[in-house]
């Protein structure tokens, strides 16, 4: 009997270990299969989101009709602490002025400007223009020249960066309805870089809208089937297209330029590849363009008839600066 328990027993010991040793089989399996759902789930969360913040800000959809954070406007050419009721008779509601002279001086009196030791002329309050202009119903457009990206100097450019920014922080909280900044020229190499900056910068300016002004090229330019302008606009809240250096049609020529023969206009750009832009160009062929980014166009005083053009042609979205 006691040699037929021992047999007993060690058969029941066999079969707990198969026991055990099929769950630790199904544990694994188990936990080899969560491994691979969460880490699927992890994955596609991962193609949802953006792979950051920085990345998000300069890739955007190629078709996507950029949302634009303001409305459109009919800004005519002003000074700060100038008088206005002139405007006012005229029926004009928009105002565009520089926050900065044509010598690079701030307009306004700064204390930042102050404490950074820089030339203003500190003779108009800003805040108090500002809420004057919005009392009568005034709409009150500014702009400023970044010149920061300009300096070689690495350390230089971030200080003078830093300074401009707070400038602009400064001009937004006396109550300007908008700025936007001149003076960047956006690459394929930099375009990364402008956009952190104009973060920055709206993260500074609050409730003011702040926008960028570029050019044509910029406004076409893409790389990887993403354009400049859309990259831009994704961290700003508008365009203004600087269309001042661009004539409004293409100067006629001779077909085969001797003299006394009659002129006839330029081939259109899909044909001849390379063409000078011109007003008349961007209104007739690049419709989807100004669909896209309801750019406000800038103009000067003596743009006359491109203004008369423009308005022709039924787009009733622009500023008039120096």
């Amino acid at each position: 009997m006691a040699v037929r328990r021992a047999r007993v027993g060690k058969k029941k010991h066999a079969w707990v270990k198969w026991v055990v040793a099929l769950g630790v089989v199904v544990f694994l399996g188990l936990v080899f299969a969560a491994s691979v759902g969460v880490g699927n789930w992890m994955l596609t969360q991962a193609e949802q989101y953006p792979a950051g913040e920085e990345q998000q800000s300069v890739q955007v959809p190629e078709q996507e009709i950029v949302a634009v954070g303001v409305s459109p406007i009919k800004a005519s050419k002003y000074r700060l602490g100038a008088r206005y009721y002139s405007y006012l008779n005229s029926g004009v509601r928009h105002l565009c002025a520089p926050l900065r002279d044509a010598q690079g001086v701030l307009a306004f009196s700064s204390e930042v400007c102050s404490h950074a030791g820089w030339d203003q002329n500190g003779s108009v309050n800003l805040e108090t223009n500002a809420w004057e202009l919005h009392q009568n119903g005034m709409y009150l457009c500014t702009y400023i020249e970044i010149t920061g990206f300009a300096e070689e100097n690495r350390a230089v450019s971030e200080l003078v960066l830093s300074y401009e920014a707070s400038l602009i922080a400064e001009a937004a909280a006396s109550g300007v309805d908008e700025i936007f900044l001149t003076g960047i020229s956006p690459t394929q190499a930099n375009v990364t870089e402008i956009a952190q900056y104009v973060r920055r910068v709206k993260a500074l300016a609050g409730d003011c809208a702040i926008g960028v002004m570029i050019t044509p090229d910029v406004l076409l330019a893409a790389e990887y089937e993403v354009y400049m302008a859309a990259q831009l606009l994704s961290v700003c809240d508008f365009l203004v297209l600087d269309l001042r250096e661009v004539p409004l049609k293409q100067a006629p020529k001779s077909e085969t330029g001797a003299e006394g023969e009659e002129a006839t206009e330029m081939q259109p750009l899909e044909e001849t590849g390379k063409r000078e832009m011109t007003v008349t160009y961007l209104m007739e062929h690049m419709q989807y363009d100004l669909v896209r980014y309801s750019p406000r166009l800038a103009l000067t005083e003596q743009q006359s008839d491109t203004l008369d053009y423009i308005i022709s042609k039924g787009y009733g979205n622009w500023v008039i600066i120096e």
